[in-house]
């Protein structure tokens, strides 16, 4: 009996402590946003950027589509500029020494676009992984073969 009095102390003892316990202090969190722009990269395949590339940005309106701006990329292929208001759609057109790339996106929901695609070097290992494979099933069957021919003498 004198057990269960002594936990039960204990326990309103403990509910007690955390009744009054002050709230935990912590670091003083700041949240800032900065809208500066819309930034656009282009590079090439091998990942060199395209310097110096004509740049046409097509604002998507209630009325269609319309030219807003018309630019050139800077040295490391990258292109800012301020989103005009309203307008939450774009289309940019990329262009330089034959090459031409598209890409629509809206401001609201992500990209036009669903899937990136590879760098150089993964395409290249993706490459050669198939053909470690190919190879690896060719010795499988070739194995398979010489101990079907020679395994029963």
């Amino acid at each position: 009996m004198k057990t269960i009095r002594s936990l039960l102390v204990l326990a309103l003892l403990l509910i007690l402590c955390m009744a009054l316990m002050a709230p935990a202090s912590a670091h003083r969190v700041y949240v800032e946003e900065r809208v500066t722009g819309v930034q656009v990269k282009a590079w090439y395949g091998g990942g060199d950027p395209m310097a110096g590339a004509n740049v046409e940005i097509y604002a998507n309106t209630t009325n269609g589509e319309e030219l807003y701006l018309k630019d050139k990329t800077d040295e490391k292929g990258i292109f800012q500029f301020k989103p005009k208001l309203g307008v939450s759609g774009y289309r940019v057109v990329v262009e330089a020494t034959g090459h031409r790339a598209e890409k629509t996106f809206n401001l609201m929901g992500g990209s036009g676009q669903e899937a990136a695609e590879l760098p150089l070097f993964a395409r290249m290992l993706a490459g050669f992984g198939y053909l470690a494979g190919l190879a690896g099933i060719a010795m499988i069957l070739a194995a398979r073969k010489m101990k079907k021919q020679y395994g029963n003498k």
